[in-house]
């Protein structure tokens, strides 16, 4: 048997990112939405968060500490947020890494939510703006109570996109799972963490349903 390097594994989650991102994205844009959200499935979407899910920012200061200000830092200013626009002012935000040595995340949290049924059906998705790109790693994950998480680094990937652009940004959620998320009970359905200076614009976090025959990580 013969059995894949580290680094053949990262090359075949790159492949089948940029696959993904071709294939998914011009379908997964610019759908509309009724007026009533699933706060299962929509996280954060005209510039607020959906239902009980709160946005929290974290360091080794704070891991979990409420946004409740604009703009705010993080407990040791690893990291900062603060509004920016997308469609309308306001409506996005802007995340933006220090320099300083150490973690900086950004996250959704709430109560647990079963997205077990959409396990191969379904991605993680958001609109990006890369403002600057990233100089380490950065991870893109789900939580479902520590230790429980799953987590990709998608920093080539960024690192190849454009600055400064608006694209749909989707990642199929069984890539989760495949890295440990146990998706009966996400309690963050998005934790985007970084140890090096990276600045990135985000809006309207939700699931999406998968077109037929898309990639996911169970393909």
């Amino acid at each position: 048997m013969i059995h894949s390097t580290h680094s053949e594994k990262q090359n075949d989650w790159r492949t089948l990112a940029i696959r993904l991102l071709l294939v998914i994205s011009a379908t997964l844009s610019g759908v509309s939405y009724a007026n009533t959200l699933n706060a299962n499935y929509f996280y954060f979407f005209d510039g607020s968060p959906i239902g009980g899910w709160g946005l929290t920012l974290g360091d080794e200061g704070n891991w979990v500490l409420p946004i409740t200000e604009n703009p705010m830092d993080s407990a040791n200013k690893q990291i900062s947020i603060s509004r920016a626009a997308y469609k309308t002012k306001d409506d996005a935000l802007n995340l933006k890494w220090s320099r300083s040595k150490g973690k900086g995340q950004f996250a959704v949290y709430g109560s647990p939510v079963d997205l077990s049924q959409l396990a191969d059906k379904a991605a993680l998705t958001m609109e990006i703006n890369i403002i600057k790109k990233p100089k380490s790693s950065v991870s893109i994950g789900m939580d479902c109570g520590y230790p429980c998480r799953g987590e990709v680094n998608i920093q080539k990937m960024l690192r190849d996109m454009k600055t400064k652009q608006w694209i749909t940004f989707p990642i199929p959620i069984n890539c989760f799972a495949a890295k440990g998320a146990d998706l009966s009970k996400i309690n963050s359905p998005i934790m985007i963490a970084s140890e090096g200076q990276f600045e990135v614009q985000i809006a309207n976090i939700r699931l999406e349903l998968l077109p037929e025959g898309a990639p996911t990580c169970a393909s």
